[in-house]
């Protein structure tokens, strides 16, 4: 799916943790500040959206998303 979109799967994979850095960046703030919440979880869907396109991923690369 990722080739639908332009993307080669290195690509993706790095978007993928891009996203995940950027929502753990929201993770302590976001329980402060409910003005946040609906910014954050833009960036959650956006985070299973681009999970759910890379199909399986190797356990190195699960690893760092945990």
């Amino acid at each position: 799916m990722a080739k639908t979109f332009g993307f080669t799967d290195d690509e993706l994979k790095l978007l993928l943790v891009a996203v995940r850095q950027t929502r753990r960046s929201f993770a302590q703030p976001r329980k402060t500040d409910r003005a946040l919440e609906a910014y954050a979880s833009l960036y959650d869907d956006l985070f299973e959206k681009l999970r759910d396109m890379t199909g399986p991923l190797p356990d190195a690369v699960e690893d760092v998303l945990e």
